[in-house]
């Protein structure tokens, strides 16, 4: 499993005492990931994303400090060990650390903790029991967001290659033409792309797209297959507005230009590029 990081500076004591805790921050910086996590529990992120530098501590306290001195690209809460006033820290620090994301992993039972990390401002919140591959697939997800990251003030969103969500015009921009969409169409599309890598359920995207309106999950269906047919390459085989097995929907953004110069291995600076389509084999269309 995934080792705690024991950082201690030039001078101090080889024997600290229980629960202190001594970091010194590597010479040229440290972007890769923080997590707070117990070493022997169920994911082991070092094993998963060997490309990424993934510093794990396994106390709040030493969680804590670390996150003071360093600016990882993404900050991974699992519960537990991590707990409410883990949660408040890392809400607080993401308010002035605009190009790191934070997601929260829990056990199954604990809903209520992921709806409060997204309500915190968590670019995710993952249930531990599913399907594995969706787990690293929104880690993933996650860790290759940066500087140039969709925010919600842009006002044109990369929806597919070549395509863009011009939210002045309520129109998709394909290859430089725009392509007007049904009201709906429009609202379903931006409130998934502007939360990209989170799943909703079909009942879910009733009550914030349609607004509690009488309806069934089959109009959802119904759009996102209008929506495919608009901003998909293959519709028949989607690779931004894909299907989550036990879920619903999830929108994965296109690739930026320098995630495809990466290859088929790490993006630059070592973060992991990810599979071609990060809901396989969890999905099915």
């Amino acid at each position: 499993m995934t080792q705690a990081h024991d950082h201690v500076p030039p001078g101090a004591g080889t024997n600290p005492q229980p629960g202190s805790f001594a970091f010194s921050p590597p010479a040229e910086g440290f972007t890769g990931w923080l997590a707070l996590s117990d070493p022997d529990g169920p994911i082991d992120l070092a094993r998963l994303f060997p490309n990424v530098d993934v510093r794990v501590e396994t106390s709040s306290a030493a969680f804590s400090e670390a996150l003071s001195v360093v600016e990882p690209r993404l900050v991974v809460l699992i519960a537990p060990p991590a707990g409410p006033g883990d949660l408040q820290r890392v809400a607080s620090w993401l308010g002035g650390h605009d190009e790191s994301r934070a997601v929260l992993l829990s056990p199954h039972p604990s809903v209520a903790a992921r709806l409060h990390a997204l309500e915190l401002g968590f670019d995710d919140a993952v249930d531990l029991s599913s399907d594995p591959m969706e787990v690293v697939g929104r880690l993933s997800i996650a860790g290759r967001r940066g500087p140039g990251t969709v925010r919600l003030s842009d006002d044109r969103i990369p929806v597919g290659e070549g395509v863009e969500l011009d939210r002045r015009a309520h129109a998709i921009r394909r290859d430089g033409h725009l392509i007007s969409l049904r009201p709906k169409e429009l609202a379903l599309l931006e409130f998934m792309a502007m939360r990209p890598g989170r799943a909703f359920t079909r009942g879910e995207l009733l009550k914030h797209v349609w607004h509690d309106a009488v309806g069934h999950g089959r109009m959802v269906d119904v759009y996102v297959f209008w929506l495919r047919s608009k901003i998909e390459r293959d519709p028949a085989g989607p690779v931004h507005l894909v299907t989550v097995r036990g879920s619903g929907y999830l929108f994965d953004p296109p690739k930026t230009p320098a995630a495809d110069l990466a290859g088929h291995g790490a993006a630059p600076g070592g973060w992991p590029a990810g599979p071609s389509n990060v809901n396989e084999p969890p999905t099915q269309r």
